[in-house]
């Protein structure tokens, strides 16, 4: 195989799945971030070289004059297969500026901040009328496109920073030089994406088995019932926690400043492509609407090119008992018609069973899938174009310029055919803009199990997905109670679906799909471990975010745990 097709990505390379087994027998921490900073942007390209992001270092999601800019890198002399270096040293307190890694070194290809060759800066968010509104330190999403064989592009999601919700994608050609990766700034470039109104909380993703960087929205904050409530958009920015008079802690402010008009919920919160993605002038975005709206994270993409397993990385921290009372995240499938082709299919979610126990290291669960509904993006860019002319002005207390509960209740009632409120009627609703408008929500009302809580990564390896679960509380906690997705109101005297003794510092399930790629089980692979002051076990990773399943089988976990769980967040290798 000559240099060119080994670049072509992880899907060349012979995918060998994890035996059948619910426990990593192998753990070591391969690298330690700067103080303050999360690992970001995990992939691998056809090589097996690894990429990852140190993201918000020194805690700030927004690039500070004098603050420390966020880092795109990769891992060089990294070898996962024949890994034997153990555990990287935790740096002292006056070395912990830099990314440290046990075996090879961490090549750093640019920083946020830095100036561009199309006039714009690496990580700033730009209106659509040209203008700097800030500079996002928050790089998650990496996406390795080869267009040679000593050269690529490294496509990069920028998340957005703190409050304002609007991001930002960057493309920097790579070229391979005395075997190393370098970064051509001066080729690079702040894409435009005001073609798919903006994108907002850019969240990780993956590259496509077909060579396409295919990026997540996170729709993680609020009902969309109060998008449009009047105090979102007044000159008052704080949120009520801070004693302003904002409802939710993204803004939607920051999408009509973006945009330049008020701007549509429904536009937001979904898996988006870069079509052409290997050209320097033809890359083209579409968001694929059909995939449903939830807080994306990243998706699985099993070997068949079609079934896509997305996590939704959604808690009930986030809740406002107003405002706000869904509950927590929902496992989602999504089976496209066509192989390679996510324009269309069927939205599918998760229902659990959980073990007749409430240990987080023991307890997995059975699931089944609950249809919610088929379509297509046209179909449903028709439905949301709908709310395009909705306004502040349009807002009623206790009312919705959207969909209703009510409207996704009668939805339901004529999918399942039953009384599912009790109020003696069987209700209907006349199309299927539920299921992909308000995914998290129809989910919960035909009986899918809407208690994860922060469900961050997905990602797979031939037959074998994992999908990685920041913290094991709230709605996951047994003592949570069974909330009602419509109210907020919590029956205390049961546990739910997922009803575990807490563990804050999260934890890694996998399942093992067969030859169908459709997922019946799921078993914790890799626990955290509270200890008596509340921090993490620093032997065992905390708070997994960023997961990456790669080729040799086995899996790297990227912590996004912060000083109070974990002295430096983590990168450790699962075997």
């Amino acid at each position: 195989m000559n240099f060119t097709a080994k670049l072509l990505g992880t899907t060349l390379l012979s995918a060998i799945a994890l035996a059948n087994t619910a426990t990593a027998q192998e753990l070591s921490r391969v690298a330690t971030m700067p103080a303050g900073a999360e690992v970001t942007g995990l992939s691998v390209n056809g090589m097996g070289e690894v990429f990852l992001n140190a993201q918000h270092v020194g805690g700030s999601n927004y690039l500070k004059e004098d603050g420390q800019p966020a880092t795109l890198g990769y891992l060089d002399g990294f070898d996962t297969a024949n890994y034997s270096a153990g555990n990287v040293d935790i740096a002292p307190e006056d070395d912990r500026g830099v990314v440290h890694t046990a075996t090879g070194a961490y090549i750093t290809l640019a920083k946020a901040g830095d100036k561009l060759g199309d006039g714009k800066i690496l990580g700033g968010v730009y209106d659509t009328s040209g203008n700097l509104m800030y500079i996002s330190n928050a790089p998650d999403f990496n996406g390795f496109i080869p267009t040679s064989g000593t050269t690529a592009y490294l496509y990069t999601g920028w998340e957005g920073a703190g409050r304002d919700g609007a991001g930002a994608v960057s493309r920097l050609p790579l070229k391979r030089v005395d075997g190393k990766w370098q970064a051509d700034l001066a080729g690079g470039a702040m894409l435009d994406v005001s073609s798919i109104d903006g994108a907002q909380v850019v969240c990780s993703g993956t590259v496509t088995p077909w060579g396409t960087p295919l990026l997540a929205e996170e729709n993680f904050f609020f009902n969309s019932a109060v998008w449009n409530h009047p105090n979102q958009y007044d000159d008052d920015e704080k949120p009520g926690y801070k004693g302003g008079n904002d409802i939710t802690y993204i803004k939607p402010k920051n999408m009509m400043q973006y945009l330049g008009r008020m701007a549509n919920p429904y536009r937001y919160g979904y898996l988006f492509e870069v079509n052409n993605a290997a050209t320097a002038s033809d890359y083209s975005f579409v968001k694929h609407y059909a995939t449903g709206r939830l807080s994306h994270e990243t998706a699985a993409i099993m070997p068949d090119a079609r079934t896509l397993y997305m996590s939704d990385d959604d808690s009930a921290k986030y809740n406002d008992k107003t405002y706000n009372t869904a509950s927590g995240g929902v496992l989602f499938k999504f089976v496209a018609d066509v192989k390679g082709d996510l324009s269309s299919g069927t939205l599918y979610a998760a229902k659990l069973t959980q073990d007749d126990t409430p240990d987080p290291h023991k307890a997995g669960f059975d699931v089944e899938w609950i249809e919610l509904a088929h379509g297509n993006n046209a179909q449903i860019e028709g439905w949301i174009a709908q709310y395009d002319n909705v306004t502040a002005d349009d807002y009623v207390e206790g009312q919705t310029s959207y969909i209703s509960n009510a409207d996704i209740i009668n939805w339901a009632e004529g999918k399942t055919g039953k009384d599912i409120n009790g109020d003696g009627t069987v209700g209907s609703y006349s199309d299927d803009r539920p299921a992909f408008l308000e995914s998290r929500r129809a989910a919960a009302a035909l009986g899918a199990t809407n208690e994860w809580d922060k469900l961050e990564g997905a990602t797979s390896v031939g037959n074998t997905v994992y999908v990685a679960a920041s913290a094991l509380s709230w709605t996951m906690d047994k003592s949570w109670g069974q909330p009602d997705w419509v109210t907020g109101e919590r029956d205390e005297t049961d546990g739910g679906a997922i009803a575990l003794n807490k563990e804050d510092c999260g934890g890694v399930y996998v399942a093992n799909t067969g030859s169908d790629y459709n997922m019946t089980r799921l078993d914790p692979y890799v626990v955290g471990k509270t200890i008596e002051d509340g921090s993490c076990d620093m032997e065992r990773p905390a708070n997994p975010d960023n997961i990456l399943a790669m080729p040799d089988g086995s899996l790297l976990i990227g912590e996004d745990a912060g000083p109070k769980k974990h002295t430096l967040d983590m990168l450790w290798l699962a075997k």
